[in-house]
């Protein structure tokens, strides 16, 4: 098997991960530390038991919620049938794992956005991602928004608030 394999996993165990962050119960286990373990002796069988992790939260899935598990089942698509075994992982998919975390980690929607820079509506923002006055890009119907960019109110883009 190649290393594309490895990146595969890794880019869903990553996605898995910052999905159960949003959905978990106050004091449970996260994905990664309740599977990371397990995760690289037998792939196919913890990411059954991760999906099943997940769907047990799936009344709390919202708008980020559903794109992040859209995003999953792509990734996820792309593993091929004979891939999708129990086959020991290498190392690789650590790296992948970590790459796709941090990109995730780095973006927002628009609800957390309005919250973040304390405007009373989503709305605002995303008139800003669509006037380029913020750093975002349109997946579908959703603005995903870059985080690290300093606040719009704090660069006079005070967009009627």
């Amino acid at each position: 098997m190649t290393t594309d394999r490895e990146i595969k996993f890794g880019r869903v165990l990553a996605i898995a991960n910052v999905l159960g962050e949003k959905v978990k119960d106050k004091g449970e286990i996260g994905i990664s530390p309740k599977h990371m373990e397990r995760y690289g002796f037998k792939p196919a069988t913890t990411l059954e038991h991760i999906h099943k992790d997940l769907m047990k939260h799936a009344d709390k899935f919202g708008e980020e919620e559903m794109i992040l598990f859209d995003l999953m089942m792509e990734e996820m698509a792309q593993i091929d049938w004979g891939e999708f075994t129990d086959e020991p992982l290498r190392g690789r998919y650590l790296q992948a794992y970590g790459a796709q975390q941090h990109a995730l980690n780095n973006v927002m929607g628009v609800e957390e956005a309005a919250k973040e820079w304390g405007y009373s509506s989503p709305g605002t923002v995303k008139n800003m991602c669509a006037t380029g006055k913020v750093i975002a890009k349109k997946i579908g119907n959703t603005w995903v928004i870059y985080k690290n960019q300093p606040n719009p109110k704090l660069a006079g883009n005070n967009d009627d608030e």
